[in-house]
């Protein structure tokens, strides 16, 4: 079997990891726009009391795989995670050079090659400690903050008395995930724009509040992951409670 060039390996160590921030949003986002949505419309509400089994077990499930997917990211123990990434991209750092995206952009028909990656950014060290300073800090917190609700409640269920599961989640902060999840994102557009454009992989921060992004227009919170699910579960939503408004009141039946 032939070796993977180190392109080749980046790439998909670069999807996985990818997948796994990708699922994070989505898990958080919906989590928390339906519970958004229900506190402010009653009519949602009716549609959550309607159907309170499968409303209950999609809440848990989006819980559940919030916290699990959260620790394939930061697991040491797992063969992709966050850190092995960050490794590859140093150790490989030739990939992100100017005669690789040279090399990779050469079978563009009509396109300048030397021209395109004449100010693309170069690899430099202070890149990579940067990165690490980072994914140690999203680390710190995960482990201070999740790794133990993760751990106790949703992978070993070593904790189930209430009280407990209540301290256990009292160290817990929705704005803090918001922003390390929507971090996570924005790492794999940064690696993902360096790699394919040469663009500087500095850090970006974006609009990650549930209630902020909810105010805009579709067309303008689409332009984020969150953004995009915050609109599509809300929509979902009603849908499902005009849906809910044509049925019969079976109550009324005899």
């Amino acid at each position: 079997m032939a070796v993977p060039r180190p392109e080749e390996r980046f790439e998909y160590e670069l999807e996985v990891f990818r997948r796994e921030a990708d699922e994070a949003v989505q898990h958080l986002y919906t989590y928390l726009t339906l519970h958004a949505v229900a506190a402010e419309d009653k009519s949602v509400r009716r549609l959550f009391n309607s159907f309170p089994l499968f409303w209950l077990t999609t809440l848990r499930g989006l819980q559940t795989s919030l916290f699990m997917v959260l620790g394939r990211i930061f697991s040491q123990d797992s063969e992709h995670n966050i850190d092995a990434l960050l490794r590859l991209a140093e150790t490989d750092r030739e990939i992100f050079s100017r005669d690789s995206l040279a090399t990779r952009k050469s079978s563009i028909e009509g396109l300048d090659v030397q021209a395109y990656v004449s100010d693309t950014h170069i690899p430099t060290s202070e890149d990579f400690r940067g990165f690490r300073r980072e994914a140690k800090e999203w680390r710190r917190i995960y482990e201070a903050n999740y790794r133990e609700v993760r751990n106790q409640i949703f992978a070993h269920a070593e904790v189930s008395q209430p009280e407990d599961v209540h301290n256990l989640f009292a160290k817990t902060n929705i704005q803090e995930l918001e922003l390390l999840v929507t971090d996570l994102v924005a790492l794999h557009k940064r690696l993902q724009g360096w790699l394919q454009n040469g663009t500087s992989p500095a850090t970006v921060r974006v609009n990650s509040s549930v209630q902020e992004l909810r105010k805009l227009p579709a067309s303008e919170s689409r332009y984020t992951l969150q953004g995009r699910v915050i609109h599509d579960t809300e929509r979902s939503l009603q849908v499902a409670v005009a849906g809910l408004r044509t049925q019969p009141d079976r109550s009324s039946r005899a």
